[in-house]
């Protein structure tokens, strides 16, 4: 939530409770809005709160957990030493 609000705060200018509101509620996936949202949004606000909706629609954990496996793969931790 607070990556969607520092995006938000650096491409729209509107307050930090207007823009609070509208990352809790595309996280939440409600549907509220304070106004704006809209088709004349910037590109940039649109795919912050789409993440932020993916996010919220997923759950935090999986999204986490999906995150591991794209950085770090499928395999074992190289690091772990498991012959015990």
């Amino acid at each position: 939530m607070l990556f969607g609000v520092i995006g938000l705060l650096l491409v729209l200018d509107q307050p930090l409770e207007v823009v609070l509101f509208e990352v809790a509620s595309a996280q939440g996936n409600v549907g509220l809005s304070a106004g704006v949202t809209g088709p004349t949004m910037p590109d940039a606000a649109k795919a912050v709160l789409m993440a932020n909706m993916w996010i919220g629609r997923l759950e935090i954990i999986p999204v986490i957990a999906l995150l591991r496996v794209l950085l770090k793969g499928f395999g074992p931790d190289p690091d772990r030493d498991d012959d015990d």
